[in-house]
């Protein structure tokens, strides 16, 4: 009888730490690493220097964020069972897919700057750019402007789904990669730039 008890509460207890391993991979989203990396993505986007990036060498990058972040991921570590700690992600930028798509966008930033200056385009809540208005505009600048935002649009939302490939995300997370870029990108906006906030009201930074 006594043999029998001890087997059942060791089986319990093993389907019990299964079942929290399971739990854990599911629920954990590297919110606060993605969020660093839109912001070094978002930068190198938005700047004119040629060097070589420090995204092509990941291994030399030290993590930013709030200080808190070594102690909170230690204890998360600690308690997390080692099934699910293999699949913790660490957030990889350095992909091919993704370097091209970041040059593609720097290459593109010069062109949508006297467009975002004049708020003929705004950046959204969704991680996107919108047509504010065309008002003044030539037929030709107007065409050029909507091609510009097309293609924009199309490098951000790769982009979005190739940090989900290369991180191990599901394709259910690609909202939440996108506000959190969106969010980076209202900071980094210039004063005078027309951005949605999170009510979806548009105003000029």
């Amino acid at each position: 009888m006594y043999r029998f008890t001890t087997f059942t509460l060791v089986l319990m207890a093993t389907f019990f730490t299964a079942t929290c391993a399971r739990i854990t991979v599911n629920v954990y989203f590297p919110a606060a690493e993605i969020k660093d990396a839109a912001a070094q993505i978002e930068q190198e986007v938005r700047s004119g220097d040629e060097s070589p990036s420090p995204l092509e060498k990941p291994s030399d990058k030290k993590p930013q964020g709030s200080f808190l972040w070594p102690s909170i991921r230690a204890v998360h570590l600690a308690f997390t069972p080692p099934n699910a700690m293999a699949q913790a992600p660490d957030i990889n930028i350095a992909t091919p897919a993704i370097r091209s798509l970041i040059a593609s966008r720097k290459q593109r930033y010069g062109s949508l700057v006297p467009l975002l200056n004049r708020c003929v385009l705004g950046e959204n809540n969704q991680g996107l750019l919108d047509i504010r208005s065309l008002a003044g505009l030539s037929l030709k600048d107007k065409a050029s402007a909507q091609t510009l935002l097309k293609q924009e649009n199309g490098d951000r939302q790769q982009l979005y789904r190739e940090l989900a490939t290369a991180n191990n995300l599901p394709a259910s997370r690609l909202n939440e990669i996108a506000s959190i870029f969106a969010k980076v990108n209202l900071k980094e906006a210039r004063p005078g730039w027309c951005i949605q906030d999170d009510s979806g009201d548009w105003k000029k930074k």
